[in-house]
């Protein structure tokens, strides 16, 4: 495994330049193991080769020149093999933990958005469904926020990836279970549109934490590769395709049902040249009350989340997978 090109052991000068993309790990044994085996003189060790593929002269000087799998170099004359793997296991111990929290960051404010969005609604709308997704909401921010020390065990990793798992099921289920209801709602000769912008946020909401779970579940089941990840955002684009078309299906309806309601309105003024009665006047405020519902439902309630955040915050986490393991520097705690 190959940890993008620089490891820094720093001296007094070693932090300059360093910039934000730079894995920091503060480990006196870790910042020990390194400096004995690279040499306490050699503050930067620079290389493409996983570490247990390098050869090292007798005298302590490093070889540009790769140890072929089989050990091919063992027997030359003015080598001296080490097996570094210690070194290694050591340095990816310390490295994963932290890698994994830096990213599940990148996820950080979208969850607490999520959070608040979820919190606004159960303020306006009493929805039986919304306790169950609270709970959702607090474990995933629960796995984000503890991801580090998660990542340090591997019994803890594969419990609580069974449980991501599990609760994206959950989430997915949530969505098909609204949408359908959405369906049904807009469908319904009688015009509700308080349960229609129910319905709709909490599909949205459900969507968007079960891609956020996607991203933990990457994360703590170690498939960071690109393939892995490619397969992953494939999924996170079908998502927002199937909501986009839902969205847009969404809003046609609701513009047709605008413009017969208009035109409803203009049909009661040209018959009804005299003083309104009672009915009439309750039939045109009904549905002028419905237009004013559905703007709000087209110009707030469809809008509420906002996709284009959710694509940047999966494109930052994809290039930071590369970018935070260009530089790692390793200090000793003060």
């Amino acid at each position: 495994m190959i940890l993008g090109s620089e490891v820094i052991i720093p001296t007094s000068n070693a932090h300059q330049g360093l910039g934000g993309g730079v894995l920091q790990i503060v480990s006196n044994d870790l910042y020990c193991g390194l400096a004995n085996y690279f040499n306490s003189t050699a503050p930067f060790f620079q290389t493409s080769l996983p570490l247990e593929r390098i050869v090292r002269y007798k005298d302590g000087s490093f070889s540009s020149m790769e140890k072929s799998i089989k050990g091919g170099f063992s027997r030359h004359q003015g080598y001296d093999i080490i097996n570094s793997m210690d070194v290694v296991q050591q340095l990816m111990s310390h490295v994963m933990p932290r890698l994994n929290q830096r990213l599940a960051s990148i996820y950080s404010d979208l969850i607490n958005q999520n959070n608040d969005y979820l919190n606004q609604v159960q303020d306006i709308f009493i929805i039986p469904e919304i306790s169950k997704l609270k709970s959702i909401a607090e474990y995933i921010r629960d796995v984000s926020d503890e991801i580090e020390q998660i990542s340090k065990s591997s019994s803890l990793s594969i419990a609580t990836l069974t449980n991501i798992q599990q609760r994206r099921i959950d989430l997915k289920q949530t969505f098909h279970t609204f949408i359908s209801r959405l369906k049904q709602l807009v469908d319904a000769y009688s015009f509700d549109p308080q349960n229609i912008g129910n319905s709709y946020l909490i599909a949205r909401y459900a969507l968007s934490n079960y891609i956020v779970s996607l991203v933990l579940e990457c994360i703590v089941s170690g498939n960071l590769d690109d393939d892995s990840v490619a397969r992953m955002k494939k999924k996170v684009e079908g998502c927002f395709q199937e909501l986009n078309g839902i969205t847009e299906r969404l809003s046609q309806i609701l513009q047709q049902r605008k413009f017969a309601n208009a035109s409803e309105i203009n049909n009661i003024n040209y018959f009804h040249r005299w003083p309104y009665g009672y009915m009439t006047q309750n039939q045109l405020s009904n549905l002028q009350t419905q237009n004013q519902s559905i703007d709000n439902l087209q110009n707030h309630t469809l809008q509420y989340f906002d996709i284009n955040f959710e694509i940047q915050r999966l494109d930052d986490f994809i290039k930071a997978r590369h970018d935070f393991l260009k530089k790692i520097e390793v200090s000793k705690s003060s």
